[in-house]
């Protein structure tokens, strides 16, 4: 799997190297073990690594780490080469932006200043990571290609998550047999309310505590047997028992939404085909940038795994340690890209 360079990864404040022993080389450029340490206890403050080091006995905790920290600086490193490469400029109106969609996609600015605080971020890592994202939002949109309106049309035409299609507004109550599904039936054509019975009976917790609700879904969304009960049903109507390889089904479509016209998700469609198309090309053009630097790394850290982008520690095998960020991502960035 091609690994994307830089997802929102932390990196570690580059002030105050001392000292002359190299941790790793990316090119012509050395990050050294002074830089390492520095970002390292960083991390290692912060309340969630805090406590895994202290329940950790082995020292597989450290090195896995402090192999994670160096990833992320290797991975940053590169990614500043590329944009140098690109002459791509990043301004304080491009961070600021960046940091309202991390704000959006934490929940909040409390809930991002949670995160924060636990993984131990400085104010210049963080503002080092949005710049890290910004650079690889504009690499993917310097190499995406344009979509052109066959493209689109077939998008929308041929939808298997029913994405563009009608929707139905649909509560259900499911249950194990089908005598407690007419049970349930009975119940509610006597006068007992939907949700109640929902909440009541439903073995379905991701719907029974909001009253059966699965909200609005297109075709796709569901298994076939409830799929089809559910889009031949009349608003308020009860539908069921519908067996399913879940259980049984009691449903009520609770309203309908027509299929949108194509002109007024056009534009939707073509963006999100732009940014897949610009996520395939920057991890095909990272692959290779990567794979034409000699990057090297002290064998006291671990090794360098290319198709991983990563260091591995010298006490696992072949399987790199994920990078350290406990940042969410930006909304807007690809969404087949993983996260390292």
């Amino acid at each position: 799997m091609l690994i994307a360079v830089v997802l929102a990864l932390l990196i570690a404040a580059c002030g105050g190297v001392g000292g002359s022993e190299v941790a790793a080389t990316v090119g012509d450029v050395e990050i050294t073990t002074a830089e390492l340490d520095e970002a390292y206890q960083q991390r290692a403050e912060g309340p969630a690594a805090a406590s895994e080091l202290a329940a950790d006995d082995s020292g597989a905790v450290e090195d896995d780490l402090q192999a994670g920290v160096l990833t992320n600086l290797i991975r940053t490193e590169v990614l500043r080469q590329a944009a140098e490469e690109r002459d791509i400029e990043v301004t304080d109106e491009d961070i600021a932006q960046q940091r309202e969609l991390l704000v959006e996609q934490a929940g909040g600015e409390e809930a991002l200043q949670d995160v924060i605080d636990s993984a131990n971020v400085s104010d210049e890592e963080l503002r080092a990571n949005l710049r890290d994202q910004v650079v690889q939002n504009k690499i993917t949109s310097q190499l995406a290609d344009g979509v052109d309106d066959d493209a689109v049309e077939d998008a929308y035409e041929n939808d298997p998550q029913g994405r563009y299609g009608p929707k139905v507004e649909v509560r259900h109550i499911l249950t194990e047999k089908r005598a407690q599904a007419r049970d349930a039936i009975d119940r509610i054509e006597s006068g007992e309310d939907f949700a109640e019975v929902a909440s009541e009976v439903s073995v379905d917790p991701g719907s029974a505590e909001n009253g059966g609700s699965l909200g609005e879904i297109g075709r796709g969304a569901t298994v076939p047997p409830f799929e089809k009960a559910a889009f031949n049903a009349n608003v308020g109507e009860l539908v069921g028992p519908v067996k399913s390889d879940f259980g049984f089904h009691v449903l009520e479509v609770t309203d309908t939404a027509p299929a949108p016209d194509l002109a007024d998700v056009e534009e939707q469609i073509r963006t999100e085909l732009e940014a897949q198309s610009g996520g395939q090309a920057f991890n095909e053009f990272i692959t290779g940038f990567v794979a034409d630097l000699e990057i090297q790394v002290d064998d006291q850290y671990g090794r360098w795994d290319e198709s991983a982008v990563a260091v591995v520690p010298a006490n696992q095998g072949s399987e790199a340690p994920a990078a350290t960020s406990e940042l969410p991502l930006p909304t807007e960035l690809p969404s087949d890209l993983p996260t390292g």
